[in-house]
């Protein structure tokens, strides 16, 4: 009786065994037949200007022998295209990377991204505990746009010459009246990096100081980037909210900029992501993509490379890709996470309407 009992539970261990064997030679299985097709197709991207991720397609096709056809416009201008092309029958993109922003507040609620699980082979992609936070793994509700980069950005930015002896510790600082007439900003009546400037006084202080703000420190409003670093470089002004870091940066790069820098105590979190456009023409070529940015090797790869052509946010949302040297400051602390306005996610799309919704109303923009 007692050997029958042992090998019945013997019988009962092996048969538990056996899908864990079935399902890892299944993902195996899968993921070789996917890379072998993906061979005859080419991968259809779509990104926004950047020399780190150009490089990054360089290796993926050098290991994988996957040719890519890179379009470089900026994300608004994609979603433009992808719209008008969608609404024709035209479905002619694999995958759409860069910031999220776009992607989660417009393409994703109109259904112009595919949910993304449907593309995941590798059991490394798949486990949540391999990121840093399960909640900011997706940028949306939806699981179509995923965020493989979170890094903060600080677009608040001082020019020391102007108004030196002027001490800015803290927001409330910004209402010295001092600074009045001293302060640019981007045009916050669309979303761009002054709107995400401007969400995050909104989060830390409320609407009243963010109103106040506006009206009574008769802050300067251009259209454009390229006038706010003129306004913050050879206009006179002390402060400006909203100057993309790349800009800022290159003008470092070229000699100019000296007395201009961030004001490292105000951060904004900005996320970096993918997602599959709806009926993407070559199915095979994107999973391979996807799973093998996503995968540690792919990520070690994205995290070496942006920090080639970037001083800041060569980081990973994967616990186990560490920042690179000296990056690890723009990792956001994802033990308070509710200190940050994730601007390019759905959990700060609310925040940015009502920033958008109170400079409209003050400045008539």
């Amino acid at each position: 009786m007692l050997s029958r009992t042992i090998a019945i539970c013997s019988a009962l261990m092996m048969s538990a065994a056996i899908p864990s064997v079935s399902s890892a030679q299944s993902w195996e299985a899968e993921w070789k037949a996917t890379v072998e097709k993906a061979k005859s197709q080419s991968l259809v991207f779509a990104q926004q200007p950047s020399l780190a991720i150009d490089a990054i397609l360089a290796e993926f096709t050098k290991k994988f022998g996957i040719k890519v056809a890179a379009t470089i416009s900026r994300p608004s201008a994609t979603l433009t295209r992808m719209q008008t092309e969608q609404k024709n029958g035209q479905y002619v993109w694999d995958v759409w990377m860069g910031g999220t922003s776009n992607m989660v507040n417009s393409a994703a609620p109109a259904g112009m991204l595919e949910p993304l699980e449907n593309y995941f082979i590798l059991p490394e992609i798949k486990e949540a505990a391999n990121w840093r936070h399960p909640d900011f793994i997706y940028g949306d509700s939806g699981k179509r746009v995923f965020t493989h980069l979170n890094e903060l950005s600080f677009p608040i930015l001082r020019n020391e010459a102007v108004l030196p002896e002027l001490k800015i510790a803290t927001l409330d600082s910004l209402l010295d009246p001092r600074l009045k007439g001293k302060i640019s900003m981007r045009d916050a009546s669309v979303p761009n990096f002054g709107t995400f400037a401007l969400a995050t006084l909104y989060h830390a202080k409320g609407p009243e100081f963010l109103t106040r703000l506006l009206k009574e420190q008769d802050v300067k409003v251009y259209a454009n980037p390229q006038q706010l670093e003129t306004a913050i470089t050879r206009g006179g002004q002390a402060i400006s909210i909203g100057l993309e870091s790349s800009i800022w940066e290159q003008c470092r790069r070229d000699g100019g900029c000296k007395s201009v820098d961030e004001l490292k105590q105000f951060s904004i979190a900005i996320s970096w992501g993918l997602s599959v456009p709806k009926n993407p023409p070559n199915p095979e070529a994107t999973k391979v993509w996807l799973n093998w940015f996503l995968s540690k090797e792919g990520q070690e790869v994205s995290v070496r490379e942006w920090a080639k052509v970037n001083n800041s946010g060569a980081v990973s949302m994967r616990k186990d890709v560490e920042p690179a040297p000296g990056h690890s400051q723009y990792l956001p602390d994802f033990t308070q996470p509710d200190k940050y306005v994730f601007v390019s996610s759905e959990k700060g799309s609310q925040e940015i309407n009502e920033t958008i919704k109170i400079f409209k109303a003050v400045t008539g923009h």
